[in-house]
């Protein structure tokens, strides 16, 4: 086929047919993840109708061709045409902030909650987890398949998102300007920063750990200057070294209330949020003490193994503590300084996460227990 040929056909079955155009401009945005899965699904949603039959014409024209991935690709050496046409017909993106503020309106939780995901986790995901699996697997629970399966539905009949598979590569991305991005996620960081510090457990949390600090710093207080004088350090430095805290504010790439602290050799980051993600577990701070402050604990804690899935560094590498103040608290790491805060949340025992993600309870350790390094059965993953 001649180049003036293949240009002419292709105008000529998607001049005069809209569901032609809206297929085109599907294959603009998707680029190389046009498999039939892709294409038919962007298109059922956004149109009610099916397009097997239109890529059925691409085909018998000679527009189109199938990769090695199954995908439908212009012919080879047509690319400048069918590129220049495809983008004619581009599907115009929906206003992303004004989604935004109609479901901070609304209220609505699940909504939120998908959006910020969405601006959190990059198109490729993490290993052992594609970007789609994290955020359907964590909406899903969080709230039900349905309510992610209607959200996603949402999202790409406003032409906000468009879904893309290829090959183990799945995921939902925002087609949206930097700038309108960029606007969104300053707007969800500042509902953030007026949401999270009413938690009351903020108050708590702040009481407690200046006491903790307070009292480590009275702790030195006879020997202050000669230790000041061994270690090199003034009298404040000194006190800082064992006794510290940041205070909290948000954090900017997990939207946490999040603060350190330092009590005599402990050092511990505290992380506050209302429902915590697999996603955010796995990536905040992955080489230090972190304990996470939550309102109960996430459904996934007894599949943690599947969670951690090839990460790095591995979960049994890691220090990580889940606590519902007054209620329940799990750690993987023994801890001085965890102990204390815990049994100052109204938490008498610290429960084993299950490294290998045994679908069980596993063994419970009182944490005044703890303190002493006592560990029940001697099955406490230290």
């Amino acid at each position: 086929m001649f180049p003036e040929e293949y240009r002419s056909t292709l105008l000529r079955l998607v001049e005069t047919d809209e569901d032609m155009q809206t297929l085109l401009g599907l294959f603009h945005l998707l680029k190389s993840y046009t498999t039939e899965e892709t294409l038919v699904r962007n298109f059922t949603v956004i149109t009610g109708k099916d397009c097997k039959d239109l890529l059925k014409v691409l085909k018998q024209y000679e527009i189109l061709k199938i990769g090695a991935n199954n995908e439908y690709l212009c012919l080879s050496g047509y690319e400048a045409f069918f590129n220049e046409i495809a983008g004619r017909y581009s599907l115009p993106p929906g206003d992303l902030s004004k989604y935004f503020e109609d479901t901070m309106e609304d209220g609505d939780k699940a909504a939120l909650k998908m959006i910020e995901l969405l601006l959190k986790i990059g198109k490729h995901g993490i290993p052992g987890s594609t970007q789609y699996e994290l955020i359907k697997t964590y909406i899903s629970e969080m709230f039900s398949p349905a309510i992610f399966h209607s959200l996603e539905e949402d999202l790409i009949r406003e032409q906000l998102c468009i879904y893309g598979k290829r090959g183990e590569n799945e995921f939902l991305e925002l087609y949206q300007s930097d700038d309108r991005i960029k606007k969104v996620k300053e707007r969800l960081r500042a509902w953030k920063t007026d949401q999270l510090p009413e938690m009351p457990v903020i108050e708590l949390l702040e009481k407690e750990i200046a006491e903790l600090v307070a009292d480590a710093r009275r702790n030195i207080k006879a020997r202050r200057a000669e230790m000041a004088e061994r270690a090199g350090l003034s009298e404040e430095e000194l006190e800082e070294t064992r006794g510290y805290f940041s205070g909290f504010s948000i954090d900017e790439s997990s939207l946490f209330v999040a603060g350190n602290m330092i009590v005599d050799r402990d050092t511990l980051y505290v992380a506050i949020t209302d429902r915590l993600s697999r996603y955010d577990a796995r990536e905040w701070r992955k080489d230090y003490p972190v304990v996470f402050i939550t309102e109960k604990p996430p459904k996934w804690l007894w599949k943690i193994g599947s969670a951690f899935k090839d990460a790095y560094p591995k979960l049994s590498d890691r220090k990580i503590a889940i606590v519902v103040p007054h209620k329940v608290a799990y750690a993987n790491f023994n801890q001085k300084l965890l102990s204390e805060l815990v049994n100052r949340l109204g938490v008498s025992e610290i429960s084993k996460i299950p490294n290998l993600g045994i679908e069980n309870r596993g063994p419970t350790v009182p944490s005044n227990s703890l303190l002493k390094g006592k560990v029940n059965h001697g099955e406490f993953p230290y």
